[in-house]
C-alpha cells in the first residue's frame, strides 16, 4: 500500500495514512512516498512495515553502520543530523501539547559537536557472541565496531573478543562494560560467577596508558547489568576529571553522562538560569536526585547554599568525597528519598534531575510554592506527566532540548518553571 509520510511518531517512525487511519512506518521519513505492508491494526492507528521508497526525501542518508537495521542501539542513522535535531524539537513540543494541553515555545535542540563516536560508556551483551540486542528482542547481534561509541571502547571490544575465544568460562560472561574518557579506560567484565581474568588486565595495560579492570558478579535474571558485588582486578579503578574548577572522579559503576560534550553544555545552561534568577542576591537551592554530586558542586558556585538529595548510598558517598576534595563549604549532601527529605528543607529554587521514570505526581504536588524549578529530563513523557501536576501553579519560562544521544530517538530537556503565586 502506498502512502505519503507527513509527520514523525514518538520513536522516529514515519507517519502516513492507510485505509484512512494513522499508520506508523519504521524507517520512513517525513516528505517521502513509500510502499508499506500492514502488520497490525489497532483501534486508533496502524503499524506497517516499510517495503520500498517510491520518492525519497533530502533528509535521507545511508547509515554508515552495517548493523543499523539489525541492532537495537540506534534509531535514526538513516536521517540527516539536522533532521534529527528538528525531530527532537518537535517531539518535545508535541508531547507537551498532547499530555499537558499546552502550546509552548520550544527552543531548537542544542546539537552535539559529534554525532558519531561520542559515547564514553557502552555495555555489550554476551551469550556466546558479543554485541547488542536486536530491537524488541533478547537475541544478540554480534558486532565488531560500534559507530556511536568512542574508539577506545571499540578497541576494548576487539581485544576482549579475541581474548575470550578459547576461554572455558566464556559461557559465564554476561556483559562487557567499558567507560573511556581521555587517556583513562575502565573495563568491567560481568559474569554469573567468579572467573580468573587477571591476564586480560595485562592485555589492557599493554594497550592503554591508564587502564583498570573490574570483575562484576551478577546472578540476576533481569535487565540489570551492574551490581554492587564487584572487585578491582587491576589498575587504579577511577577516571579523574575536572569541570569548572571542580575535581571529581568516576568508577565503572557510578552514573555519568555518556556524552560529556553535551553534558557540559547542559550544565552550563542550568548554571546560567540559576545566575539569572540570583542576579541580585544568591539564594538557596535544593538539587533533587543529585547522583554523585557534580551538578550540586557546580551549583554551589552560584548559590548561597545547595542541598543535594540522593537515595543511592554509593552515589552519596561519592558526593561526600567530591565535597571534601574540593573543600566546598556551602554544599550539604543528604542520603535519602527526595520525597521524604525535601519537606525538611526550605529553598528558593529546586533543580530536579530524576531517572527516566520522573518525579511522580504525588511528589510534584508537594513542591508547589517554591519560587522556581529547573527540571532536567531524559524522558519527554514522564516530564509532561510531572508538569501536569503543577501546570496550574507555574508558568513555563523556557523549554530547552539537548541532543545527548545523537542517532537515537532519546532527547534530554531542561524546563524552567516560575511560581505564579497564590
Amino acid at each position: 500500500m502506498q502512502t505519503e509520510i507527513f509527520d514523525y511518531g514518538m520513536n522516529g517512525e514515519g507517519v502516513g495514512k492507510i485505509d484512512g487511519k494513522i499508520t506508523l512506518i519504521e524507517g520512513a521519513l517525513k516528505g517521502e512516498v513509500v510502499n508499506a505492508k500492514l502488520i497490525n491494526s489497532y483501534k486508533t492507528y496502524n503499524v506497517a512495515k516499510l517495503e520500498n521508497i517510491v520518492t525519497p526525501c533530502e533528509a535521507r542518508v545511508k547509515p554508515p553502520c552495517p548493523y543499523f537495521y539489525k541492532c537495537g542501539g540506534c534509531d535514526l542513522q538513516h536521517m540527516k543530523y539536522a533532521e534529527q535535531l528538528n525531530f527532537k524539537t518537535e517531539l518535545v513540543k508535541k508531547t507537551i501539547k498532547k499530555i499537558c494541553g499546552l502550546d509552548v515555545n520550544v527552543s531548537p535542540t542544542v546539537p552535539s559537536d559529534y554525532d558519531y563516536f561520542y559515547r564514553n560508556k557502552t555495555s555489550f551483551a554476551m551469550n556466546e557472541i558479543l554485541g547488542f540486542y536486536r530491537k524488541k528482542s533478547n537475541k544478540i547481534v554480534e558486532i565488531d565496531h560500534c559507530f556511536i561509541s568512542n574508539e577506545a571502547i571499540n578497541k576494548v571490544l576487539s581485544l576482549f573478543k579475541e581474548y575470550i575465544k578459547d576461554k572455558g568460562f566464556k559461557k559465564n560472561v554476561k556483559h562487557l562494560v567499558v567507560r573511556s574518557i581521555g587517556n583513562h579506560t575502565l573495563v568491567g567484565v560481568v559474569a554469573n560467577c567468579a572467573i580468573e581474568i587477571s591476564d586480560f588486565y595485562q592485555i589492557l595495560a599493554d594497550n592503554f596508558k591508564y587502564a583498570s579492570l573490574y570483575l562484576i558478579i551478577n546472578k540476576r535474571h533481569d535487565s540489570v547489568i551492574l551490581t554492587p558485588k564487584y572487585s578491582l582486578v587491576g589498575g587504579e579503578g577511577f577516571i579523574y576529571l575536572k569541570n569548572n574548577g571542580i575535581n571529581y572522579s568516576i568508577d565503572i559503576i557510578g552514573f555519568h553522562q555518556t556524552n560529556i560534550n553535551v553534558q557540559d553544555k547542559l550544565y552550563s545552561k542550568v548554571l546560567d538560569l540559576i545566575s539569572e534568577s540570583f542576579k541580585n542576591k544568591p539564594g538557596v537551592v535544593i538539587n533533587g536526585y543529585s547522583g554523585e554530586g557534580l551538578l550540586t558542586a557546580l551549583i554551589s558556585q552560584r548559590a548561597e547554599h545547595v542541598y543535594g538529595i540522593e537515595i543511592n548510598s554509593a552515589s552519596h558517598q561519592s558526593a561526600e568525597y567530591l565535597k571534601r576534595v574540593n573543600n566546598i563549604q556551602n554544599m550539604t549532601n543528604i542520603l535519602g528519598d527526595f520525597d521524604t527529605e525535601y519537606g525538611k528543607l526550605k529553598a528558593d529554587m529546586l533543580v530536579l534531575d530524576p531517572t527516566k521514570k520522573g518525579v511522580g505526581k504525588k511528589t510534584m504536588s508537594k513542591l508547589v510554592g517554591v519560587k522556581e524549578i529547573i527540571y532536567i529530563s531524559c524522558n519527554p513523557i514522564s516530564l509532561c506527566r510531572d508538569l501536569n501536576g503543577v501546570k496550574k501553579h507555574y508558568d513555563i519560562e523556557c523549554v530547552l532540548p539537548f541532543d545527548m544521544f545523537p542517532n537515537t530517538k532519546s532527547v534530554e530537556t531542561i524546563v524552567k518553571l516560575k511560581y505564579k503565586g497564590e
